[in-house]
């Protein structure tokens, strides 16, 4: 199993995610935090392939975005955005102090090593009255159901390995001096596929998100084997339902004025 995700790799096909409309209500919840903050200057750490940068532009117009992976941005880039994309990682901001209203970041913070950096430096970078937000989910709770763990059982111990709690992520941001913190469940990823159906699920195909990436062949192919077993053993008439039902926690700080 390898250690880190390699993104330029993943680019691309990455986009095939959301094609299925499991992200739109993740959407509106970005959407409505945006609209209640009303912040000047926005950034997105890990933007990708700018998707969110994309969805948000219009209610933003000065949101920028930053990546580490070179292929990613050049897959974001093709989206011809408004604002500004740096290649740079997110544990040292190249921003000056004081630069943005707003900093988020969706499903990425596990993927920024040394997480707590990165929530000092968007400390440093926030202006008075700014908002850091991180959207993700949260495996440690144990209180989802996803079929990716039941039938991959390595990527639970994956993720409970990389994933920060929400609690662990709260605390950083207080030590980090944000002067509120608060969870609340943005939204939830809920589909059930039935049978056949889950092999089109573009996340389950060999690199279609970091958990199925940081398989080797051998562990990925004996989940799809699972699947297949499960499947093929069913009572006649009758599939089995392969469900994903995830909470999208969003933890947010806030500097006073």
């Amino acid at each position: 199993m390898s250690e880190r995700v390699n993104y330029d790799r993943i680019a691309p096909t990455f986009d095939t995610r959301y094609a299925h409309g499991l992200y739109n209500d993740l959407t509106q919840a970005l959407r409505a935090f945006i609209e209640a903050e009303r912040p000047d200057r926005v950034l997105e750490a890990g933007c990708g392939t700018g998707y969110w940068l994309a969805a948000l532009s219009a209610i933003a117009p000065r949101i920028e975005g930053l990546d580490f992976s070179h292929e990613m941005l050049r897959k974001a880039h093709e989206r011809k955005l408004p604002g500004g994309l740096v290649r740079a990682t997110a544990n040292v901001l190249p921003f000056r102090d004081r630069s943005f209203d707003l900093i988020f970041c969706v499903n990425a913070l596990h993927h920024f090593g040394q997480f707590q950096d990165f929530i000092i430096e968007a400390r440093r970078v926030l202006r008075p009255g700014g908002t850091l937000a991180i959207l993700g989910m949260d495996p440690h709770h144990g209180r989802d159901s996803w079929c990716v763990y039941d039938y991959f059982p390595e990527t639970r111990a994956i993720d409970l390995a990389r994933y920060p709690s929400s609690g662990t992520i709260m605390d950083a941001m207080l030590r980090a001096g944000f002067d509120s913190v608060e969870c609340r469940t943005a939204c939830r990823f809920a589909a059930d596929r039935t049978g056949e159906q889950v092999f089109d699920d573009p996340e389950l195909q060999r690199r279609g998100c970091s958990q199925m990436a940081l398989l080797t062949d051998e562990q990925y192919a004996a989940g799809i084997a699972r699947m297949k077993a499960a499947i093929s053993e069913a009572h006649p008439g009758e599939s089995p339902i392969f469900r994903a039902d995830i909470a999208m926690l969003m933890q947010f700080g806030r500097i006073g004025r």
